[in-house]
């Protein structure tokens, strides 16, 4: 009997990630510096989405009210359980002011540029304390299939871990941070919240990280507990780095250097509060390839990184 009980609860398991898999989600928010703003969009189903059928928009500081230029329509297809990456349209790189670029290393994720003309279109103009949402076409109209903050609210300046924002104690969440959606999450917001409390299902990451844009780990794969592991989930910047490496996805005890000939290296580290990673210094590193090895008093993980 018990065992019968523990299969049926797997298989409940498994259909309510079914039934939870079934519409597009945002699966990362990039407020960085400046221009350097992007969304990723994640297909949890089995299926191509046609995403003509869907547009971005921005609620911008606390509105309530829907206006044509604060959309954008989004185009082309998303294959199953992959992402699009979105990106702010700043690419002209003799711009400045509010036209500055986006940076290079953010310009080459992206899979769809949008909001090219600040004075037409504002979706992606986002700076901590708008309210996003992911619409999807439904008859004559557009509903909501995942909403990012509470749209007619306004927080100042930005969503926190605490409510009402953060009173000055806890961490502020949307500005200046790269959230990545948790991978228990398996659903867009489809109805404005009462409150929104951006540490329920987001990890936040330092500004200005890119580097975890195209990938997202959810529930809703269906790939085995050995190709999960197998997956990228360790991630390094800048890289190649000079001095200082930052490291997240690992509450970190232990940083290691392994070169190509073998030779171990520890190296020191600060970890980051608030974040499990940590500041790694790799100033005394010769140049070249070497593996970095992190590991805490369960887990030991590894990525590979260049040294100039």
């Amino acid at each position: 009997m018990r065992r019968f009980i523990l299969s049926l609860s797997a298989a409940l398991a498994v259909f309510s990630a079914q039934a939870q898999c079934t519409d597009l989600f945002i699966s990362e928010y990039v407020e960085g510096s400046r221009n350097n703003k992007a969304l990723e969009i994640y297909n949890p189903t089995e299926s191509t989405i046609d995403l003509s059928e869907y547009r971005l928009t921005r609620w911008q500081n606390g509105s309530a009210s829907w206006t044509p230029q604060y959309s954008d329509a989004l185009s082309g297809t998303l294959g199953p359980k992959d992402v699009l990456v979105v990106v702010i349209d700043r690419r002209d790189t003799t711009q400045t002011g509010q036209d500055t670029p986006v940076v290079e290393t953010l310009r080459v994720k992206a899979d769809l540029f949008l909001s090219k003309d600040y004075n037409t279109s504002y979706s992606m103009s986002f700076n901590g304390d708008d309210a996003l949402s992911l619409d999807k076409k439904s008859g004559a109209n557009y509903v909501p299939v995942d909403i990012f903050g509470r749209i007619g609210e306004r927080p100042s300046p930005a969503w926190s871990d605490s409510f009402p924002y953060n009173n000055g104690l806890g961490l502020w969440y949307t500005i200046n941070k790269t959230l990545i959606r948790k991978a228990t999450v398996m659903s867009g917001v489809t109805k404005n919240p009462p409150f929104f409390n951006p540490s329920v299902e987001w990890n936040v990451h330092p500004q200005n990280m890119f580097d975890s844009l195209g990938i997202h780990e959810c529930g809703c794969n269906t790939l085995s507990a050995k190709d999960m592991e197998a997956r990228p989930s360790l991630w390094a910047f800048p890289n190649p780095a000079q001095t200082q490496l930052t490291v997240l996805g690992l509450a970190i005890e232990e940083v290691t250097a392994v070169a190509v000939s073998g030779q171990r290296i520890a190296l020191n580290f600060v970890a980051i509060a608030g974040v499990d990673g940590a500041q790694v210094d790799v100033s005394e590193l010769a140049s070249g390839v070497y593996t970095l090895e992190v590991q805490n008093a369960s887990q030991r993980r590894a990525i590979t990184f260049v040294k100039d």
